[in-house]
């Protein structure tokens, strides 16, 4: 009876095994997939961004925070942001409190900036991007990890500098750089979440120097034959000649009822 056992546990961990190895090429699911959800099924969504910079020297550090909300509208016709009459307003008041008091706060005026077409193109259609990103980055391996209590595949980059700064003319003044990247998938390819973190240091002349580390993470849904990226979040210190820079933020589509059916994903 225990050989007969043993023999059964031999066999269902080998088929167990192959049936993981004939998915285990994950890179490859990936980017097959992200082709497929290269889609431009019509959506309609409400952006909100937010964001905290503390910066400056400790005993004289200032705070400055931004939050906006936007509506947005990807279809046939293309791509349109529309601002609340409530956010006009908010710009306007806070633009006349600009130019009496330099102290004044603003977080619409700080957060407007950061909801630009540019930007909302790559969360609303993320599949593009996200190959882009492949292409900059080195494969080294894929492990299975735990992913809100599911077993996932995780896929892990290195990052160039380039990758990072695009400015040419910024590298030569970059003395260290570390970047890695990591992309969840599920089975089928599909992407879950992607984080980027990277740190460096550098100098400019004699008298500049400065020190930075950051963590980007993104997550994502299927929309029918879209990818959409309906979360970024960053954390970011910067040490520098001048004083240090504290920030975090994040971008979340709260996507809209008149949108296609949601594919789940876990």
């Amino acid at each position: 009876m225990k050989l007969a056992s043993s023999s059964l546990a031999f066999i269902s961990s080998a088929f167990l095994l192959s049936s993981f190895n004939l998915s285990a090429d994950g890179l490859s699911d990936l980017q097959s997939t992200l082709v497929k959800l290269n889609g431009n099924t019509p959506l309609s969504a409400v952006v909100e961004s937010s964001y905290t910079e503390k910066r400056g020297k400790r005993k004289k550090q200032k705070t400055k925070t931004g939050l906006i909300q936007v509506q947005l509208s990807d279809n046939l016709h293309g791509l349109k942001l529309i601002y609340s009459s409530e956010t006009i307003a908010n710009l306007e008041q806070e633009a006349a409190n600009k130019e009496k008091d330099e102290e004044a706060e603003t977080p619409t005026l700080n957060a407007v900036n950061g909801v630009g077409v540019a930007e909302m193109n790559t969360m609303l259609s993320a599949a593009p991007h996200l190959l882009r990103s492949l292409k900059k980055a080195t494969f080294i391996n894929e492990e299975v990890v735990l992913h809100n209590d599911n077993s996932v595949r995780q896929l892990n980059f290195t990052l160039p500098l380039e990758a990072i700064i695009e400015n040419k003319e910024v590298h030569e003044y970059v003395d260290d750089f570390e970047g890695e990247f990591k992309v969840l998938i599920d089975d089928t390819g599909i992407p879950l979440e992607t984080s980027t973190i990277f740190t460096g240091s550098g100098s400019a002349y004699i008298f500049f120097t400065m020190e930075l580390s950051q963590t980007n993470k993104s997550t994502f849904k299927q929309v029918d034959n879209r990818l959409v990226n309906i979360k970024k979040t960053y954390q970011s210190k910067r040490s520098s000649t001048w004083g240090d820079t504290e920030s975090q933020g994040y971008k979340i589509l709260i996507l809209q009822a008149d949108s296609p059916t949601l594919a789940a994903i876990n």
